[in-house]
């Protein structure tokens, strides 16, 4: 790996790791779980095959995830009407708030991070990270 891609990998896991501290201080659930909820509330009643897709783990892994949020009572599942094999995920009025709740923090404490780069600096950031996803 040449030195500059090495330098991008640790900027980028450095980042990641900055956010997911900031957000597990100021959120009581843990971070895969907060994932895990913002992916349901933006999606119209996804499986447990989006949610695995979407977070990029195996299957039982968002078993494990979800089942923990229906404990808590961020969500519920049901069946659905045309195809009982397929089981999709519900907010719950708690989920909606703790939702609600989670990206309001989450975008303070985004704000706080890139608040410091000049606006030229953060459409670039932009455009460079919408080109990495595209390339996934």
């Amino acid at each position: 790996m040449e030195k500059s891609s090495q330098s991008t990998t640790a900027l980028f896991t450095e980042v990641g790791l900055l956010i997911k501290s900031r957000m597990q201080k100021a959120i009581p659930l843990p971070f895969a779980q907060c994932q895990t909820l913002g992916f349901v509330a933006e999606h119209a009643h996804p499986s447990m095959q989006d949610v695995a897709r979407h977070l990029k783990i195996q299957a039982p892994s968002a078993t494990f995830l979800v089942d923990e949020l229906v404990r808590g009572g961020y969500l519920e599942r049901r069946s659905n009407s045309k195809d009982r094999r397929r089981v999709e995920l519900l907010l719950t009025a708690r989920g909606r708030r703790s939702f609600k709740l989670i990206k309001e923090k989450r975008d303070k404490i985004l704000g706080a991070l890139f608040n410091a780069l000049a606006e030229q600096d953060r459409q670039d950031l932009n455009r460079i990270l919408q080109k990495v996803i595209d390339s996934d």
